[in-house]
Order: structure tokens, then C-alpha cells, then sequence
């Protein structure tokens, strides 16, 4: 067990929630109006001191609905639990027998272990395939992006994050079979763990040519789509329709149109958020660019596929949480030789972590 991944993961999380707690009980605010979908009576503020609760907001009570009840799919202009992937509900609701039946708890106890695993299979991917790369700094660049808070609260995150990063980890290290595996999982988790299918190909033609495509290396990089594939065919089974994910999808107001009430600045929060929103759009992009010129085309290329997806909703509501889990971000910081250049970007991520922070705990939208 690596002590300095130890040391990272357990003072940012002691660190990072005290802060939430403050935050928390610090301020008296009223309902969020970043939105017109939201209606602040059901959001108000509700101070305690139960640092558990804290990281219950937003998604995680859809989260903790299907771990709890299963899927529903409600009729009209009510939203549905169905587009949330079953992996991590299915997690809670499995480690709910161990916790007394406490699914907040389990939530929680799930994100964190999660965490721990992503850092410590970043450690070891910069460690062995990016030896120029400062690793601890890599870890620190990831605990500090603006939207960090998310692998702590009752999303499912970081699991996705341990999965995409094992995914590459063991297909840089040509097991394509357990790439494969992680790859799965990771497709039951999001539906950009789909996405993960097109840098294995990647890697696997560029170590193989077309010399081997007969045999289960190849093939278990199918494993992936099959993920995805499989809970549609949930849908269609339970439902009578495979493509009832887009259908809901639509209805959480993303679907491949424009949702203009998302651009809308009528009111001051609400340009603040588009102003952020596009932010990290512009910066991703960036990031992408580098990442595909300096770092690893098949990083690049998931990372592209990514931003086309996200783009593809017709929305850039919760980018910053999207492209937390775009992992190949923080080594391409942590490649950056001069470290005085890293300064304002340092700065205005601690800045944006820590008011995502008091807006998360505080039932305001952040991502």
C-alpha cells in the first residue's frame, strides 16, 4: 500500500468535508434561482450537523431510490430513475446488508473506497507509463478540480473514474482481458464507459497490427459495449423499449436539440453558470488538443468522444462534473515543467472547489 497515496486521499478528506460542514452551517441562505427548473421551496436550506447527509444532494437521492425501491418509469412530465446506470446503485444496495441497512452510509463509504482506488491507480499508471510525469502532483490536480467534491458525495464518480483508469492501466499493460472486464463495468456505471470501447481498439491495433484478431484478447474488448447494451436490454424487457433511456433523457431536458432554457441569462446565478459552464468547455477542449499532441493519442481520442457526447445533449449543464473523470487531464498538468505556470490554474480551482463546495452542501446547483 503506497503511503503518499494514503496521506493524500485521508487529508483531503478529512480536509474537505470539515470544510463542507462550515459551509454548511455557516450560511443562511435561501432556495437556489440559478434555474427555472428549480423550485427553491423544495431545496431550501436545512442545517445539521450530520456529516454523513451532507453528501446527499441532487442525483444522489435518484441514486439511492433504485438502490432502495429498483427502476420506475414514470409516465408524463415526472422524472424517471432510468437514466442512472445500475452498477453503483446495485453497490449501495450490497454493501446496505454490512451498514444496517443504511444506504446514505453506504453511499458514501462506496464513493470514498472508490476514490482511494482511483488515486492509487493513477499513482501507478503515471508511475510505470508516464515516469517523466510528477505523480503526487497529478493526485493533488485531480483532489483540487473545481468539481472534486463529486468522488466524495453519493454519485457515482469515482467509481467510474477507478474504472475507466484500471481500464487503460491493463490495456497499456496489454491484458486486453481485464481491460476488457473494467471496461464493462464501466459501461454499467455511465453511459460514457461506452466511450472506452474506441481507445482499446486503439491500443490494441497499435500493438497488434491485424495480425491477431482471433483470439479472447481481441474479442473481450466487445465486453464493453455489452455493458451498455445489456441495460437496454433491461429497459426492453422491463419497459417493452430499448431506447427508453433517450426518451427519459429527453425529459431531464437532454436530447440532440438545443435546450435554450439552459443558455437562458435571466437572472444573475444563471449567467454565472453559463459563464462557467463554458469555461470548462473551453478549457477541455484545450486539454484535449495537448493531451492528443504530448501525452497519449488513445487518451485523446476518449477524451474527444467525450466532449462529442456531451455536446450532443444540447446542454452544457454539468460539464465541470463530466469531465472530472477525464483523467488524462491532471498528467498532462502534472507533465507542465515549470510549475510557476501552473499557479493561476492552481489558484482558480482550489477558488472554484471550494464554492462548489458551499453550493453543493447548501442544496444550490453545482453540476
Amino acid at each position: 500500500m503506497n503511503k503518499k497515496v494514503i496521506i493524500l486521499f485521508v487529508s483531503w478528506v478529512i480536509i474537505i468535508n470539515l470544510f463542507a460542514v462550515l459551509a454548511f452551517n455557516r450560511f443562511n441562505l435561501k432556495g437556489d434561482t440559478a434555474y427555472k427548473w428549480i423550485d427553491p421551496s423544495q431545496f431550501s436550506q436545512n442545517q445539521e450537523w450530520n456529516l454523513i447527509s451532507l453528501h446527499v444532494r441532487w442525483d444522489s437521492f435518484f441514486y439511492l431510490d433504485i438502490a432502495q425501491n429498483g427502476y420506475s418509469h414514470k409516465l408524463g412530465g415526472e422524472l424517471s430513475n432510468m437514466v442512472f446506470f445500475p452498477l453503483y446503485p446495485f453497490l449501495i444496495k450490497a454493501l446496505s446488508f454490512f451498514t444496517g441497512g443504511n444506504f446514505v452510509l453506504s453511499g458514501w463509504v462506496l464513493s470514498l473506497l472508490f476514490l482511494f482506488l482511483s488515486l492509487l491507480y493513477l499513482y501507478k499508471l503515471v508511475r510505470e507509463f508516464h515516469p517523466e510525469v510528477d505523480k503526487e502532483l497529478a493526485l493533488i490536480l485531480l483532489l483540487i478540480f473545481p468539481t472534486a467534491f463529486f468522488l466524495n458525495a453519493i454519485y457515482s464518480e469515482s467509481l467510474f473514474l477507478f474504472l475507466s483508469i484500471a481500464t487503460f492501466y491493463y490495456a497499456f499493460k496489454k491484458n486486453f482481458i481485464l481491460a476488457g472486464v473494467f471496461g464493462l463495468l464501466a459501461s454499467l456505471t455511465k453511459i460514457t464507459g461506452l466511450l472506452l470501447f474506441l481507445p482499446l481498439i486503439w491500443e490494441y491495433f497499435k500493438n497488434y497490427k491485424f495480425k491477431k484478431i482471433l483470439n479472447l484478447k481481441f474479442f473481450s474488448i466487445f465486453l464493453v459495449p455489452l455493458g451498455t447494451f445489456a441495460f437496454f436490454l433491461f429497459h426492453y424487457f422491463k419497459f417493452k423499449d430499448f431506447l427508453l433511456f433517450f426518451k427519459v433523457e429527453g425529459l431531464w431536458g437532454r436530447s440532440f436539440s438545443l435546450n435554450g432554457d439552459h443558455f437562458s441569462l435571466f437572472s444573475r446565478p444563471a449567467t454565472v453558470n453559463l459563464f462557467l459552464d463554458v469555461l470548462f468547455l473551453v478549457f477541455a477542449i484545450i486539454a484535449t488538443y495537448f493531451v492528443f499532441k504530448k501525452i497519449r493519442a488513445s487518451y485523446g481520442i476518449y477524451m474527444l468522444a467525450t466532449l462529442v457526447t456531451i455536446l450532443s445533449t444540447g446542454t452544457l449543464m454539468s460539464i465541470g462534473r463530466y469531465i472530472l473523470v477525464l483523467f488524462p487531464i491532471y498528467i498532462l498538468l502534472a507533465s507542465v515543467k515549470n510549475k510557476q505556470k501552473l499557479f493561476p490554474y492552481v489558484l482558480t480551482s482550489v477558488l472554484l472547489l471550494a464554492m462548489n463546495i458551499a453550493l453543493f452542501v447548501n442544496s444550490y446547483w453545482a453540476g
